[in-house]
């Protein structure tokens, strides 16, 4: 069985950074980002140094220096582990959950719909990794699939009314998205509103970054004039530039249209970047309706499983406005070919039209619960 670092470790031999900190950063964006688990097992020094070509001293050095950041452990005997609760990380609030009730990470029904999901696309990865040297050139680009891009783009119009062009998705690892999304906000002047709900690890990666972070009050559920008025004392006292929130908690199903206007042009006013986040929603649920795609300037983050299964997970941006030439090039800088496979499994997933199935069986089991 592959490892998950037997195909994400890779090395950028023209980037300006060291090997030294390519592998820091690496190591950090895949256990911040939950890519890893805390417990997960490790790689030797001597495994990735071979793997690489490179010295195993280096390697040594990097796990020293991760242990001392308090992400991962080594045990004598037994090898190099994941932290659980890394020392460097503040535990922020826990994120509100609409559809799917509070649960320990690791308790039945997680396992249980982990088991669903390995059932269902297992076979669709084998698959497709005995024939990854058959695809042709345009059948992979630096966006995402070709083909999971425009059935994305179909799923979001039917199932969500948010209308974007196939060209303005892009597909793969939160972490890998989460970099170049970070690097094109870094370049933009002003700070970034943050919601109350999103996590103090999210916090941490956007200060690190240099991006000036306010982070808004709780609000209601349902309050959207509420949260218009925080974000306007914000607009007029801070020369606030972006908004990163889960904008699907705002709205009322009786008002939904009326208050997605007023909000949208609240943020027109201001010229806002709105960054709506709902990865932690089952996708292509009526109850999560983003805010409209007529908004000017929103780039909507969306997860395919929520928040149940983070193996087979693969997130993807949809950008009304696409995305510049500096978020292009910071995503081929950061595309890894750990995230082909996931995505070329659920792109033949949706295809055979077993996705949607697959996720109307999750939810069932989620009400259930």
């Amino acid at each position: 069985m592959l490892r998950p670092w037997h195909y994400s470790l890779v090395l950028d031999k023209a980037s300006p950074h060291s090997i030294h900190q390519q592998l820091i950063e690496h190591f950090r964006a895949m256990i911040e980002g939950g890519a890893w688990l805390g417990g997960s097992a490790l790689p030797s020094s001597r495994d990735i140094a071979q793997r690489l070509g490179i010295n195993r001293k280096t390697v040594s050095r990097v796990y020293e220096e991760l242990s001392a950041q308090g992400l991962i452990y080594t045990q004598p005997k037994r090898g190099t582990f994941v932290s659980q609760t890394p020392r460097s990380e503040t535990p922020g609030p826990p994120r509100p959950r609409a559809s799917m009730p509070a649960r320990p990470e690791h308790d039945n029904a997680t396992s249980s719909i982990y088991q669903l999901i390995q059932k269902t696309t297992a076979h669709h990865i084998r698959r497709v990794a005995l024939h990854m040297h058959k695809l042709r050139p345009h059948d992979y680009d630096v966006t995402g699939l070709f083909n999971l891009k425009h059935m994305l783009a179909n799923l979001l119009a039917h199932e969500r009314r948010y209308l974007v062009s196939p060209d303005h998705i892009t597909c793969g690892t939160w972490p890998v998205l989460q970099t170049a999304l970070m690097h094109h906000l870094s370049l933009a002047d002003g700070c970034l509103l943050l919601g109350h709900s999103a996590s103090a690890t999210l916090e941490k990666s956007l200060k690190r970054q240099g991006i000036q972070v306010l982070r808004l009050p709780a609000i209601p559920d349902g309050q959207a004039h509420d949260f218009i008025e925080q974000v306007e004392k914000y607009c007029i006292n801070y020369p606030v530039s972006a908004l990163w929130c889960d904008t699907s908690t705002l709205f009322e199903a009786q008002t939904i249209e009326a208050t997605q206007t007023l909000v949208a042009q609240k943020l027109a006013d201001y010229r806002l970047l709105l960054i709506d986040d709902q990865r932690s929603h089952l996708p292509f649920v009526q109850q999560h309706q983003p805010l409209s795609s007529r908004y000017a300037k929103s780039i909507l983050l969306g997860s395919l499983y929520g928040e149940c299964c983070d193996m087979f997970n693969l997130c993807y941006l949809a950008s009304n406005l696409g995305f510049t030439s500096d978020f292009i090039h910071e995503l081929n800088v950061q595309q890894q070919q750990s995230s082909l496979l996931n995505m070329l499994a659920q792109s033949e997933l949706i295809k055979r039209g077993e996705y949607k199935k697959l996720l109307t069986t999750i939810h069932r089991f989620l009400q259930q619960t």
